[in-house]
């Protein structure tokens, strides 16, 4: 039985190759007449480097941030110039998913909505514009990494450089506990584990006097009437804010917070500093043991709307996210008030941590951040409930939680021997441990990539990530879509400056064939201006 099997599937596979050949004697020849003939190449391909001699200044960065080293400096006469081994090259294109969030002046924003000229959080610290957006569709293989403190996994491609501090394994099968000073790893070369890095925020700016253009009505007529807000930016209006990010809303004219009935120090502190701050009386009115402090002020009004009308929308404006840590401090105590929880042991649970709990994702983040510049690392995490709009969970652990209870001012003895943090931290980083690390493939999934002015760096998902595209501060190398590399052979991969900077050959439309037809090369028509 064996035997006719076999014979019957030779000849099926013979009847298969003699169709094909068949098949072929009627279309056209793939081959094309290079260079007169080019391939239509798709938006986004990534092809040979273009060298502008006249810009170049041979500063090394190129072949410092290439992953795959196949570029070295050489020196022509009395300059230095980049020479390529294309032998090695991966065209990298360091892209992440367009959900991925990116840490912007003053929010967070998913780098699909991010524009030329917004201002981004890099791994100095600082915030630099953004040149570009690049786009691509990308086939191959996605790494998907989830940080702890993180309440999204990350996507990104697998040749996108992150600033990661690797972990080796000490005595008893444990990984080491003080993070080495960071360096740019691939996801290939990251483990589960290894410490990703999260940067703090630098930037401050202390405003002794804030100003807002408002509109009033003018007495009398009731006519809008322009006018300007003048605050004092103490550290007790810094509180107020907080207390309105937790418990404020605002509607028609009127400001109002909401506190729990048993809340009589918060609802006494918000009623005197809003009074202090705009003139006018308060009001107050219990209904369902939660007791709401009211100013009917329009120009409160429109000050505390800056800070987001409706609890999804709460964020923080740059002049408050860029204060002094000692006004931010205030900030955070007012909101941990309101929306904020200290759980101490109990039989049920014996864990000690502070939690803050907001169904707004900038501001969760902001808020984070805001404790990374007071020295105190908090995580954030999701909790989705059915029919309910997710709340993003800020949580302070481990030996954190001393730090908090001072900022905090609440009297709390550490009675635990041992305190923990999976977390470490230093001046200029979080270090924060990959809790799950994966891949598979995809097939022109879009995916997004930034060019930052300077540092050449953001922060995408709590992340630190590096791009190399359009990373040449001069613009001096830039990349084509050149298919010419293929004509050389091995031993000529070897470009030279002189050589990167000839220009590519200018094509014409009536010169570009595609092969994705079943018919083979055919002309691309001409699109019309």
């Amino acid at each position: 039985m064996a035997p006719i099997i076999g014979k019957a599937k030779a000849a099926v596979d013979i009847s298969i190759a003699y169709l094909t050949g068949i098949r072929h004697l009627f279309h056209r020849p793939y081959t094309l007449r290079f260079p007169q003939q080019r391939y239509a190449v798709e938006k986004g391909y990534r092809g040979r480097h273009l060298l502008h001699l006249d810009r170049c200044t041979g500063c090394g960065i190129c072949a410092w941030i290439c992953p795959e080293k196949c570029i070295t400096i050489v020196p022509r006469g009395q300059r230095w110039y980049p020479q390529y081994f294309y032998g090695r090259c991966c065209f990298c294109h360091f892209c992440v998913t367009p959900d991925t969030l990116v840490t912007t002046n003053p929010s967070v924003s998913p780098i699909s909505r991010i524009l030329p000229g917004d201002r981004v959080l890099t791994h100095t610290g600082h915030y630099r514009r953004v040149r570009k957006v690049l786009t691509r569709n990308y086939s191959g293989r996605l790494y998907n990494i989830k940080p702890l403190g993180a309440p999204f996994p990350l996507k990104m491609t697998q040749d996108h450089p992150l600033l990661a501090s690797p972990r080796d394994i000490v005595k008893k099968g444990r990984l080491e506990k003080k993070p080495r000073p960071p360096v740019w790893k691939t996801p290939f070369e990251l483990k589960r584990g290894d410490y990703l890095t999260m940067p703090i925020a630098k930037e401050v700016r202390d405003t002794d006097v804030y100003e807002q253009e408002v509109v009033v009505g003018q007495p009398g007529t009731r006519k809008p009437l322009e006018s300007k807000l003048i605050l004092n930016t103490e550290h007790s209006l810094f509180r107020l804010i907080g207390y309105y990010l937790a418990e404020g809303y605002v509607v028609r004219r009127t400001v109002g917070f909401a506190f729990g009935e048993h809340e009589r120090e918060y609802i006494a502190d918000s009623a005197r500093l809003l009074e202090k701050y705009f003139g006018r009386e308060t009001k107050r009115f219990t209904l369902h043991n939660s007791t709401h402090v009211l100013l009917h002020s329009v120009v409160a009004l429109q000050f505390f709307e800056t800070f987001g009308r409706g609890a999804e929308n709460k964020k923080l404006p740059d002049w408050a996210m860029f204060a002094p840590t000692q006004k931010q401090a205030e900030l955070i105590r007012g909101a941990w008030r309101g929306d904020g929880y200290f759980h101490r042991p109990t039989k049920g649970n014996r864990s000690t941590f502070f939690e803050y709990t907001t169904i707004s994702k900038t501001l969760a983040f902001q808020l984070q951040q805001l404790l990374f510049r007071a020295g105190i690392v908090g995580q954030i995490s999701l909790a989705t409930h059915a029919n309910k709009k997710p709340n993003y969970v800020v949580t302070v652990r481990g030996r954190f939680v001393s730090t908090m209870a001072d900022l905090m001012q609440v009297k709390f003895e550490d009675k635990r021997v041992k305190t923990f943090s999976r977390f470490e931290m230093d001046a200029n980083y979080v270090y924060a441990p990959i809790e799950e690390i994966s891949s598979f493939e995809v097939h022109d999934q879009p995916v997004v990539n930034l060019s930052v002015e300077g540092d050449e760096s953001y922060v995408a998902g709590n992340v630190t990530a590096h791009n190399c595209t359009d990373y040449c501060p001069e613009f001096a190398l830039e990349e084509t879509v050149e298919y010419d590399i293929a004509e050389y052979t091995r031993d000529r991969l070897v470009w030279s400056p002189e050589r990167l900077s000839k220009p590519p050959v200018k094509k014409d439309d009536k010169y570009v064939f595609s092969v994705d037809t079943i018919g083979g090369a055919s002309q691309v028509p001409q699109k019309e201006e």
